[in-house]
């Protein structure tokens, strides 16, 4: 497993530094935007030489960066994810479900919950002596906390840079509750992986009884 993580690892850098160097938005908003594509990097770094995640909270990890690694190339408001769609499938997306945004950060907001949710519970398990079913529920409120958190520091990056830059960066495209609809959707992809995991628990654990049982 040990290799597999290295060759994926290696293989997001090459797609992450692809992704920079096509981008067509300005240099100082890639900065800012990468700052998250060095933090996830990192962590896969940690989790190679720590061996702290299991298989599905390192794909979790994994498919998060590359979505976060797109959504920095066009700073997220601008990925064109219609026009790709109408390419591929002649199939407008926005316009079949009447979308007047980019709703591409919106998606990301909730694959933060629903992806990573395994990995902040493998995380805790590593750092703490939680059992799994404690630290699925820390996990759980991490993920708040840190939806939560990322939400004031775009607050402060609109207080702190120019306007332009602001609005280029924190993707709220005249949305006022643009935050409060982020960290609901991350909510409820955490909520749909935290079920997801109980039911996969509950249902080995009835599997493992009967076959004692009998």
């Amino acid at each position: 497993m040990k290799k597999l993580k290295i060759s994926f690892t290696i293989l997001y850098v090459i797609f992450s530094l692809i992704m920079i160097y096509i981008s067509p938005s300005e240099r100082e908003y890639l900065y800012l935007n990468n700052i998250g594509t060095l933090f996830l990097l990192f962590l896969m770094i940690v989790d190679i030489q720590k061996d702290v995640l299991s298989k599905l909270g390192f794909i979790g990890l994994l498919m998060f960066s590359v979505l976060h690694s797109v959504g920095s190339c066009y700073l997220y408001t601008y990925v064109p994810y219609n026009d790709w769609m109408i390419y591929l499938f002649d199939f407008d997306f926005d316009s079949f479900f009447g979308f007047e945004r980019n709703h591409y950060d919106r998606l990301v907001h909730f694959l933060f919950g629903l992806l990573l949710l395994a990995s902040s519970r493998d995380l805790i398990i590593k750092l703490s002596k939680f059992n799994p079913k404690q630290a699925l529920f820390v996990a759980f409120l991490s993920i708040q906390a840190f939806s939560m958190l990322y939400e004031l520091f775009e607050w402060g990056i609109t207080i702190f840079l120019s306007e332009g830059m602001a609005d280029s960066y924190n993707g709220q495209q005249g949305d006022n509750w643009d935050a409060h609809k982020d960290m609901g959707l991350a909510m409820l992809g955490s909520i749909l992986t935290y079920i997801s995991l109980i039911r996969c628990k509950m249902t080995q654990q009835t599997k493992k009884n009967t076959i004692f049982g009998s």
